[in-house]
């Protein structure tokens, strides 16, 4: 069971994934920034998908605080705006960001989602072989 977070306001990009989603892949929806960020901050998803303008959000910040989360939260940013990760001034340090302009085409959404949830099960894999070989706490 794979968990989607799936920010948009208008629940366009949420109807869409809904609809092409794989049983396995829980879709965790949130309607407002704040709602988003205390779901990664309290109990993180295995992927996010934010369909706001850097106008709405700060991808930075956003980008940051699920860079932070253990395993980190990898974010395809869906928006008119369309961007590679350095011109919004992230690094390799941020994490998995993927950028996907809208309206996209259903195949290449189809194709941005799994190849997020594919960085999601590496991440998730990647944190498990570490705790698997971590020395036994005492």
């Amino acid at each position: 069971m794979v968990r989607l977070l799936v920010l948009d306001q208008s629940r366009i990009l949420l109807w869409r994934i809904g609809r092409e989603a794989p049983e396995e892949l829980v879709i965790l929806p949130a309607f407002k920034i704040r709602e988003a960020e205390r779901l990664i901050r309290d109990d993180p998803p295995d992927a996010a998908v934010v369909s706001l303008t850097p106008a709405q959000i700060d991808w930075r910040a956003f980008q940051r605080l699920c860079a932070t989360r253990r395993p980190p939260v990898p974010v395809l940013y869906e928006s008119c705006v369309h961007s590679a990760a350095e011109e919004i001034g992230l690094d390799a340090a941020d994490g998995y960001a993927a950028f996907l302009p809208k309206p996209a085409p259903l195949a290449d959404l189809r194709r941005a989602i799994g190849e997020l949830l594919a960085e999601a099960c590496r991440t998730r894999r990647a944190r498990l072989a570490a705790e698997i070989n971590a020395p036994p706490r005492s």
